[in-house]
This record gives structure tokens, C-alpha cells and sequence, in this order.
């Protein structure tokens, strides 16, 4: 793309950015470079499989300028939206904005190098050609997500397994599984195990739920409709009242900064803030049943969800999960993997599986997905200048939300590695002055479309050098981001 514009990757957020970037700059010529060979990122379409649903209801999950209108796509109003329906929508979005045209697809960007007129070179590689592809652009938004690198585990033994084994990344490519197992081990306890162990029984299988005791716990698993007034847990979660109850460093932005400090730093406040979170929750265990069975309570969270920030899942299943726990479809073990061997899952427990395949709904690999030659996207400085900025943002974080010290205790050892740590979500510290390279959709939020187009606009703006309100200086810029990402 010599002398073009670089939009690198393309997934929900990505088509947002370049749609927008498009709009705003008609005159410029922009590439896409996608790795799948269709558009939509986690929803594309070798990562789709029958019964797959969105969190989403009807009208939660669309763009401003494109309503996922029922005539359309067939989706009424309180369904939850079909994978291959949000497929479609976000591919005919595409097609609409003229950003289809631009995509060059199964294409893997190898690195990425900064060039002495902060321009980049990017070299990729194409399925179906020899050798490596070098491009040249000016600017570049990467569009990776958080969903882009697997996190798949290694077993002792696995390689005498001889049965499938795979991530759920790849449920979809191996979907023909589901009519042929009848014993099937599913490790992880996040919504996709939830919807893998959902999608065998309903071919008859029989499922272990594998769940490690030094992760994550169960996902909180939220009934479509909370609260005696049966609202929309979506309709909650974005709802100004109710966002004054999470902690967040940016919140008086809104202009409740009152309301904020009543809330967090008085006692009344904090109890108030408290027993919120506490009814919440009550009010899911109670409505999922979580202790009016003994395997049931299996999968009851280990945390309260005041903790869970942008991890809530919804129950969008045609019928009831926790039957099938009950039934003994579903069952649960709170164990390790020790080994592997023929078609068998070894536990800690003792316990012996028998296996005619192993799913691991594992998560995913937190950083950038991409080779960055001689450039660091990380917060600039030495450790221990780097350490003093964390030490005061802590500080701060603390001594405004004090509820954030009383963390629950962790089954685990966390990294100790530094998380990418960019201004406004969107720009690395070290490229601020440049202008030259930002990042779309690198955080986790239910709010995604949203997001989306306002990431979206941002990004332009700041390329542009049209931003009112931005920091006055790179320093500025990692305090900003240090405090955030904190």
C-alpha cells in the first residue's frame, strides 16, 4: 500500500474506523489487511457454529448510522442475535461504507517498523503467494481486538491423546465433532466453555465441565432480565444512574462529580454502593438457582459481580443451562488437568474421563498480536520512574474509591507483566507527538458498537490534530494512561 493509508486487521471495531476514516478524508486511499477470509472478527464466519448467539438483544448491538432493522436480518425485538445474522450485518455494513472493497483478505501481517519520516513499513504475507509483501503507509489503526491470539494450554501426554483437542477459537472449523462424541471435556469457565458444553449436549453428548481451581471461577451468568421490574440487563448497564456505583477514574466527566464522592468516599455512600452490588447479586444466584442443587453450586461465582466490570455474560440459550447441570448432562469439576492419555482426561482428583474430544475455552493472550520492530508500546522510562507513576496512581485509585483496597482474594498468581497501557484506551505514549498510529478496540467493554463509532471518531479527530479537549503534552498523556489502565 505504498503511499496509502494503513488500517491493519479488521474487526467490528475495525470496520468502524475505517468507515469513519473514509468519510472524513475521501481524498485519502486506505487498506484493510484482514488474517480471516471474511470480515467481523469474532464473528466471522470460520468462527460461527450452529446455535451461536450474541449477548445482545435486538437493538443493543448495531451502529448508529445502520439499525439491524427486523425486515432485514429477522430479529425481534427481546431475541438475542444470532452469530451469522451479526455476521452478515457487520459484512453488509461494510459493503454499504465501501470499506469491503478495501479489504485485502487471509493476509498476515508479519512486522511492523517505523521509517525515518514516521511513516511504517508493514511486511505481510498472503495466503496463496510466495514471499513477504512490504507496504507503506503514513498512518496505521490497529484494529487486533482482545480476541486475536488464543491462549491454549499444553498437557502432559497430549500427543498420545489421538482425539481432537483444540481451542475454542476453532469450535467452528471443528464443529463435525458434535455429531459423532458422545464423552466431550471442556476446560475454562468463561461464557464460551458455557456455550461449547451447551451446543454437545444438545447432540447427545455427555459433557465434563472442567473448571481450574487457581483460575477465574465461573462466569456470572446473568438472566436476560434482572430486578422485580424484569429490566434489560443491557438497558442497566447503560443507564447514568447506575454507573455512578462503579468505581472509575474518569466518571465525574458526566458532571455527577458529586454524586460520585457521596457515593465512594462517605460511609453511607459505601454502604450504599455495597448492598447495590450485594442485592445484584442475590438477585442472579437466586434467579439461576445456583444453590438449590449441589452441582449447581459448582458454578456459582467466586466474587462478587462489582468485580466482574465488563465480564458479565447473559443467558441467551433456548433452554434452561442449569437443567442440564441438574440432569447430570452438564458435570462439573473443580480440578486440574494432570495428564493426558488415549482418549482419557487424567484430574487431580483421580478422577478418569473418558474423551472423544478436548475443548479448551482457555481465554486469550493479553498484548499486541503484531511484531513491532524497534519500538516500544509500553509506558515510556526507566523501572523506576515507571514504578513511581504506578505507585501515585494507585494512591489515587485507592484513596477515591476506597472499596477497590478490600479486593477478594485471587486463586492465582497474577502477572506480573505490564499491561498495554495506552492513552485514552487508543494511543501509546511514546507515538502520542506523532500522530501516526493508534489502536481500535483494545479494551473489553459490553458497550461494543458504542465504542465503536465513538473510538472511532475519536481516532480521526486525533490523527487530524481536531481534538478541543487532549493532554497538553506526552508526560501529561502517561499520567492519563497510567492512571486509567491502573
Amino acid at each position: 500500500m505504498h503511499g496509502k493509508e494503513g488500517l491493519y486487521d479488521l474487526v467490528v471495531h475495525g470496520i468502524t474506523a475505517s468507515k469513519t476514516y473514509i468519510q472524513l478524508h475521501p481524498e485519502h486511499k486506505v487498506l484493510v489487511l484482514e488474517a480471516e477470509k471474511t470480515c467481523g472478527g469474532t464473528w466471522s464466519e470460520d468462527r460461527l457454529y450452529p446455535g451461536l448467539k450474541s449477548n445482545n438483544m435486538l437493538g443493543s448491538y448495531e451502529y448508529p448510522d445502520y439499525p439491524m432493522l427486523e425486515a432485514t436480518y429477522g430479529v425481534k425485538d427481546n431475541e438475542h442475535i444470532p452469530a451469522a445474522t451479526l455476521h452478515k450485518y457487520l459484512t453488509d455494513y461494510a459493503l454499504k461504507f465501501g470499506v469491503f472493497s478495501r479489504i485485502v483478505f487471509n493476509t498476515h501481517v508479519l512486522s511492523i517498523e517505523q521509517t525515518r519520516d514516521d511513516g511504517w513499513e508493514v511486511k505481510a504475507q498472503s495466503e496463496g503467494t510466495k514471499g513477504e509483501i512490504i507496504y507503506q503507509s503514513k498512518k496505521i489503526v490497529m484494529a487486533t481486538g482482545l480476541t486475536s491470539q488464543p491462549n491454549m494450554p499444553v498437557f502432559t501426554g497430549q500427543e498420545s491423546f489421538n482425539v481432537p483437542l483444540f481451542h475454542a477459537k476453532d469450535f467452528c472449523r471443528e464443529a463435525a465433532i458434535t455429531k459423532v462424541a458422545n464423552h466431550v471435556a471442556v476446560v475454562g469457565g468463561a461464557k464460551s466453555a458455557f456455550d461449547i458444553a451447551y451446543a454437545f449436549v444438545q447432540e447427545g453428548a455427555q459433557v465434563d465441565l472442567i473448571i481450574r481451581p487457581n483460575g477465574n471461577g465461573p462466569v456470572w451468568l446473568a438472566p436476560p432480565f434482572v430486578t422485580p421490574l424484569k429490566r434489560k440487563v443491557e438497558e442497566l448497564l447503560h443507564t447514568r444512574l447506575l454507573t455512578w456505583f462503579s468505581p472509575c477514574p474518569w466518571g465525574n466527566e458526566d458532571g455527577f462529580g458529586i454524586i460520585r464522592h457521596f457515593l465512594h468516599k462517605t460511609g453511607v455512600g459505601r454502604w450504599l454502593v455495597h448492598n447495590f452490588w450485594h442485592l445484584l447479586g442475590s438477585d442472579i444466584i437466586a434467579t439461576n438457582g445456583y444453590d438449590s442443587h449441589p452441582d449447581t453450586r459448582c458454578l456459582k461465582p467466586w466474587s462478587s459481580p462489582f468485580w466482574v466490570a465488563s465480564g458479565l455474560s447473559i443467558h441467551n440459550y433456548q433452554t434452561n443451562f442449569f437443567d442440564l447441570i441438574k440432569n447430570g448432562a452438564i458435570r462439573v469439576h473443580e480440578a486440574e488437568i494432570n495428564q493426558l492419555s488415549e482418549r482419557t482426561v487424567h484430574l487431580s482428583t483421580g478422577e478418569l474421563l473418558p474423551a472423544d474430544a478436548l475443548i479448551c475455552a482457555t481465554g486469550w493472550k493479553k498484548g499486541s498480536s503484531v511484531n513491532f520492530l524497534e519500538l516500544d508500546l509500553g509506558i515510556p522510562g526507566s523501572s523506576a520512574e515507571k514504578e513511581k507513576l504506578y505507585q501515585e496512581a494507585e494512591k489515587k485509585v485507592l484513596n477515591d474509591f476506597s472499596d477497590l483496597s478490600c479486593q477478594p482474594v485471587l486463586r492465582y498468581r497474577p502477572q506480573t507483566s505490564d499491561p498495554l497501557r495506552l492513552y485514552r484506551f487508543m494511543v501509546p505514549t511514546g507515538t502520542f507527538q506523532k500522530r501516526n498510529i493508534a489502536f481500535a478496540g483494545a479494551v473489553s467493554t459490553v458497550s461494543t458498537s458504542t465504542c465503536a463509532s465513538i473510538q472511532a471518531l475519536w481516532i480521526s479527530a486525533f490523527f487530524d490534530g481536531q481534538l478541543k479537549r487532549t493532554a497538553s503534552s506526552s508526560e501529561e498523556a502517561v499520567k492519563e494512561a497510567v492512571l486509567y489502565s491502573q
